[in-house]
């Protein structure tokens, strides 16, 4: 599935239900991903350890290489 949209957001932005329903903490980074076709929203908390680099790893293969000048 190709992703289509992404957004972020704060979890304390978020409703308590939306929060307990989709098993979000309290305060924090969210992620918020739908992908082609049904367009369902996907709820992703950014941990600490990981961050926006992890999330982003998760979606292709990236090669990482070294950048001299």
């Amino acid at each position: 599935m190709a992703l289509k949209n992404t957004r972020l957001a704060r979890a304390e932005n978020l409703s308590l239900t939306l929060r307990a329903e989709h098993n979000l903490p309290n305060e924090g980074l969210i992620i918020i991903e739908s992908r082609n076709p049904d367009l369902k929203e996907k709820f992703i908390p950014i941990t600490a350890e990981e961050g926006i680099w992890g999330y982003l790893k998760g979606l292709a293969l990236f090669k990482e290489v070294d950048i001299t000048e």
